[in-house]
């Protein structure tokens, strides 16, 4: 017997939950990107008209004013992306979490999604990044605590990221040139490199426009889908914006190079956060179907049959490599 796939309380929880995320992110983004360009960013544009581009304020403007812009857009893109998938998912909420706990979905196989070490290193970078978000804002508001014992926990824990960016990078990196030594395709190895394809572009401007117009679909995901993609490789660049100048800032201050650090640093810092609200929080948690969180960070496993719902491409790769090991 199928299990009713369906919680008009999950749906209400899952609508409520996501407007306080994509609140909380558009109350930072009037604070920190609308108001200073309403504020500034006039007298910045007449600034940067004058292309005096040896100048160290003529850059910080440039990097300020082009932070703002960013800001803006990817929260808007992003506050789409969400109210897309929970207008599409509205009907099905709380159907994954229902699935879990079935007799139907306890006998399903459950594929390996992520393995313990993605699943720690997920941890980490979760407590590191909670904890430089929360002392660098109280540092910023001069709340919670004394701000220089605020800025010596905010510079521990950016180190202890940083180590985890390291060792990531050391370990896939290793990994690349031992699969390109055998003669293995990379794209088919670490399917994160699908973002360096038109094919990427193209599936995730379907994705955006089909909830509201669905003539137009996205091809089948594979192990990863479009936003999953774009977040991970984010990453990378959140922690060479935050990461390099957070070095040089602890060593030198935030008057270096007339404060252009500091602006990157501070920048980066509220569009990580509104996009981890936002996105990360709206997407991969609160939306309907799975309100109100993925357990696979915990346990690292997917049921078969989501797998063939939302990553049917994936699903079609595990079934040809089952395929091989028995033929073999």
């Amino acid at each position: 017997m199928t299990a009713r796939l369906y919680s008009p309380g999950r749906l209400i929880g899952s609508f409520i939950a996501t407007s306080i995320v994509l609140g909380l992110g558009w109350a930072l983004v009037y604070e920190y990107a609308i108001k200073v360009l309403m504020r500034e960013g006039h007298l910045k544009l007449q600034r940067l008209l004058e292309f005096d581009l040896v100048s160290t304020l003529w850059w910080r403007d440039f990097i300020a004013l082009a932070f703002d812009l960013l800001i803006i857009i990817v929260a808007a893109i992003g506050t789409w992306w969400v109210v897309a998938h929970f207008v599409l998912e509205a009907r099905e909420a709380g159907k994954w979490r229902l699935y879990y706990n079935s007799p139907e979905g306890r006998r399903d196989t459950w594929v390996p999604r992520l393995t313990a070490w993605q699943r720690v290193q997920h941890l980490w970078l979760m407590i590191t990044f909670i904890v430089c978000a929360v002392t660098g804002m109280a540092a910023h508001l001069d709340v919670l605590a004394d701000r220089a014992t605020l800025l010596t926990i905010h510079v521990y824990s950016g180190i202890a990221m940083g180590i985890l960016a390291i060792i990531h990078v050391v370990y896939y990196g290793v990994q690349a040139l031992v699969a390109k030594a055998r003669g293995e395709s990379l794209r088919e190895k670490f399917p994160m490199l699908e973002i360096y394809s038109i094919r990427y572009v193209k599936n995730l401007v379907k994705a955006l426009i089909h909830p509201f117009y669905p003539r137009v679909k996205p091809e089948p995901y594979g192990k990863y889908d479009p936003e999953q993609i774009f977040e991970y490789w984010g990453v990378y660049w959140g922690m060479a914006v935050l990461g390099i100048p957070g070095v040089l800032l602890a060593l030198y201050g935030p008057s270096i190079l007339d404060g252009i650090l500091w602006v990157m640093h501070w920048k980066e810092a509220i569009l990580a956060i509104t996009f981890i609200l936002m996105v990360h929080m709206g997407y991969t948690h609160l939306r309907p179907s799975i309100f109100p969180i993925d357990t696979t960070f915990i346990h690292g496993k997917m049921p078969m049959k989501r797998v063939k719902e939302e990553h049917p491409r994936w699903a079609q790769e595990l079934a040809g490599e089952a395929q091989e090991q028995t033929s073999g």
